[in-house]
């Protein structure tokens, strides 16, 4: 018996309707239930100042019609972060954001409530997290087992320095996922998008400045002029809408981070080795910045006109070394790193098989346990030199894997990092 054929309809059925619905329904539901354990236990434990300046600064530009770079913000920051005046040693948060950069951040300035708009944002900050781990491990084309797929993905929400992030509501998470979406999108050739996402992501050099100078470097070696031309429409985009809104925001940014800079807080190789051998702690900080930085060049100077996979390797190398180069920053932006230790577990999975699949359980645990610890047990008895410690281990330990897998990384024998899978 003939049968006719009939296309498929292009309609939606009522089963689909229901379906999405039902999947908007849970989304919104585990949303709510973010913001709740956000506003009601993370809220408790202090911090949110990273988030609260920005805010305090749109609320001041917005509704109250002051200079967002004025010293009225800060002493708000202060009072919302220590209930009092910052001391000697504390952050002043002193509001170094581009204007320009400031203005995704006004939407959250409209609520009047710090406490639901920081929930709201520490939400989108930890959704970032999850991009930042899926992103990190599909740009080393990683055929992981499931297991330490799952590993992995705990390690980045649970280690000490995320939890640093998520408590402080900072930036860096978002930053991370730029960043990788920058390595993403140069990798399967979406230019314009790699110089977009750069263009919002241009403050907190501390955290990205070498990477971010890597990639200009390395599009204008491969004549990537996409890259520039997205950067550029973005950047005068932003521009145009700030000096629209606020004509004279440039000259008060920039007493304002000249501010920043002279204030005495975080962390800086040079500050914690004054610290440790007061003799000649400033001179080996010293050592370490000329030798890092020469190190750097050195590898910029090869990856920016070779091969993707030696341009990436080079990217993680330049966010491992950053926080040791002597600029002061904090703990929480060390969750940057996330990125570079996902390929250093990946080339030690794909070259020692059997025994990587123990390196790397060694390594996660390694990486998880001791930050912890020093935290629990060697800040409460030993104070400043055990923070000290703790800030310094992982960007060093990050640092060791990834000159360590630096030979498979950029020679591989085998042709996964030449797959340019989606």
């Amino acid at each position: 018996m003939a049968t006719s054929f009939r296309p498929p309809s292009k309609s939606l059925t009522p089963g689909d309707y229901q379906f999405i619905a039902l999947v908007l329904f849970g989304v919104f539901l585990l949303s709510a239930v973010f913001i709740y354990v956000n506003l009601n236990f993370i809220d408790s434990l202090g911090g949110g100042g990273e988030f609260y300046l920005p805010w305090a600064g749109g609320r001041a530009f917005l509704f109250d019609r002051i200079d967002p770079y004025s010293a009225y913000v800060p002493e708000r920051v202060q009072d919302l972060v220590y209930d009092r005046a910052a001391r000697a040693g504390d952050e002043p948060y002193i509001l170094d954001i581009p204007f320009h950069i400031l203005l995704p951040y006004f939407s959250f300035s409209l609520l009047s409530d710090p406490q639901p708009a920081r929930a709201i944002f520490t939400l989108i900050s930890e959704l970032a997290l999850f991009g930042l781990a899926f992103l990190s491990l599909r740009l080393t084309d990683w055929e992981s087992p499931r297991i330490f797929a799952a590993l992995f993905l705990l390690f980045c929400i649970f280690n000490f320095y995320t939890f640093q992030a998520i408590l402080e509501a900072a930036p860096v998470l978002f930053l991370g996922l730029i960043y990788a979406g920058i390595l993403y999108s140069l990798r399967t050739e979406q230019d314009e998008l790699a110089g977009a996402l750069a263009a919002v992501a241009m403050y907190h050099w501390e955290i990205g400045g070498p990477f971010l100078l890597l990639v200009f470097l390395y599009a204008l070696r491969e004549r990537r002029t996409r890259v520039l031309a997205g950067f550029a429409m973005v950047s005068l985009i932003l521009l145009f809408l700030s000096f629209l809104a606020y004509p004279g925001w440039l000259i008060p940014f920039l007493r304002a981070t000249v501010n920043n800079l002279r204030a005495d807080f975080g962390f800086s190789t040079h500050t914690i080795l004054d610290h440790i051998w007061p003799a000649f702690g400033g001179r080996l900080a010293w050592g370490i910045t000329i030798l890092l930085v020469m190190a750097l060049g050195y590898e910029f100077s090869i990856a920016r006109g070779a091969d993707f996979r030696r341009f990436y390797w080079a990217s993680c190398l330049g966010l491992a070394a950053a926080p040791l180069l002597g600029f002061r920053t904090e703990m929480e932006n060390l969750a940057i790193l996330i990125l570079p230790l996902a390929l250093v577990f990946a080339i030690t999975h794909e070259r020692w098989r059997g025994i990587g699949n123990l390196l790397i359980f060694l390594i996660l645990l390694l990486v998880f346990a001791v930050p912890w610890a020093i935290h629990f047990f060697a800040v409460p008895l030993f104070g400043k030199i055990a923070e000290e410690i703790l800030f310094l281990f992982y960007p060093t330990l990050t640092l060791i894997g990834v000159y360590w897998v630096r030979w498979w990384a950029i020679r591989p024998p085998r042709t996964w990092f030449d797959r340019a899978r989606l």
